[in-house]
């Protein structure tokens, strides 16, 4: 025959036993934690109220202790929660010596009044908070685009990336600022581009830095086009020629190929190129110059001539 299983939970002895020990153990719990005890606590500082044109020396320490007299209840909420002391430097700022210098008895008093809610402080770490600052200086700087860009197949650029602003001002130390010639945006990868496009994108901040940057973004943009390739045949001129001898170029015109807008391919013709050769840099053994496009339209790319090297006749 089967037994019978029987809740234990169900005697009313062993709930009267549970109850009891509960709250024997509360009681105990607030017993123990109501106490006062001496402990150390660590504490941060964050610094408000600084002069207008000043800044923190980067060395400004950011964080100290303290013995306190308190219950342990309070010890256990420093414990989950870190407490911080605001310091208000305008306050204690000397604008002689360009430092506040916040002595024991006042940095006690900001500890009672901001952190301890009911006991006293024993002892500091710091026996006193010496601040240094420094006057703020201003840098006016360059940016350069982190940005990579591919295009789709027949699309290309026209005319370089526009930044703007092109320039930011740096607020920071001046033994900072010494060192800073250019300032970067974040990386920016783009692919298959085919049409313009003008976007936000950040500036890149300054690490280990309490330096300031404004503005922190700027605005990219690009003009992009779908280009045609063209070819021209275009002759080619020689410059620095003596004034005795005849002289003749074989070619006289060079097949030069390159990439250009579609909207413009009508539009460039021979006449927009100048393609010179040198005699003074004439190769004297085997009597050739080399070509050099001197000028050629904007916004086009890929430009290559068929001929790297013209022969030259000279007749006397």
């Amino acid at each position: 025959m089967a037994k019978t299983f029987k809740n234990p939970f169900k005697n009313s002895k062993l709930k009267a036993f549970i109850v009891f020990l509960f709250l024997a153990s509360v009681f105990w719990m607030l017993t123990k934690f109501s106490k006062q005890d001496v402990a150390s606590v660590g504490a941060t500082i964050s610094f408000v109220n600084i002069p207008q044109g000043y800044m923190l020396d980067e060395n400004t320490i950011q964080d100290f202790s303290f013995n306190v007299n308190a219950t342990r209840f309070e010890f256990l909420g420093y414990v989950f929660k870190k407490p911080s002391i605001k310091i208000d430097v305008g306050a204690f700022f000397n604008e002689t010596t360009n430092t506040a210098r916040v002595d024991g008895a006042a940095l006690e008093k900001l500890i009672l009044n901001q952190v301890v809610d009911d006991g006293f402080v024993t002892q500091l770490s710091l026996p006193e908070l010496m601040i240094t600052l420094e006057p703020l200086s201003f840098k006016k700087v360059p940016i350069l685009g982190q940005v990579s860009i591919s295009y789709d197949v027949g699309f290309d650029a026209m005319g370089p990336l526009q930044i703007k602003p092109d320039s930011v001002t740096i607020t920071g130390s001046k033994q900072l600022l010494d060192t800073i010639v250019s300032i970067t945006t974040t990386p920016l990868e783009l692919f298959d581009i085919s049409a313009s496009f003008r976007q936000a994108i950040s500036v890149e901040s300054i690490s280990n830095s309490t330096a300031t940057i404004s503005p922190k973004t700027v605005t990219i943009s690009q003009n992009v086009s779908e280009f045609s390739q063209k070819i021209l045949m275009v002759p080619v001129t020689m410059i620095n020629q003596p004034s005795q001898g005849n002289f003749k170029l074989l070619p006289a015109s060079i097949r030069v190929a390159f990439n250009v807008p579609v909207d413009r391919f009508n539009e460039i013709t021979l006449e927009d190129f100048t393609i010179i050769c040198d005699y003074n840099s004439r190769d004297r053994e085997d009597n050739f110059l080399i070509p050099v496009v001197q000028q050629m339209p904007a916004n086009i790319t890929g430009v290559e001539m068929e001929t790297k090297k013209i022969d030259l006749l000279i007749f006397k």
